[in-house]
């Protein structure tokens, strides 16, 4: 698991409720309605890093992680 991804799971992000957002660095560096959009706008910001890129859920989620062999 990457520490985006942990960040993901376990920080506040009821601001971002139905956005979508850019993590890079364990921290919210864009966000926005288009992922493309939001992508972009991290990319630039932070060209030599790879942003991750989710869909915070309005409301209670259910994560499911499964690890392949």
């Amino acid at each position: 698991m990457t520490r985006n991804y942990e960040y993901f799971l376990k920080a506040n992000l009821d601001a971002y409720a139905g956005k979508w957002i850019a993590i890079v660095r364990q921290k919210v560096v864009a966000y926005g309605d288009d992922a493309l959009t939001v992508y972009n706008l991290a990319k630039s910001k932070y060209p030599h890093e790879r942003p991750s890129i989710a869909k915070v859920p309005k409301g209670e989620t259910m994560i499911l992680v499964v690890k392949w062999r």
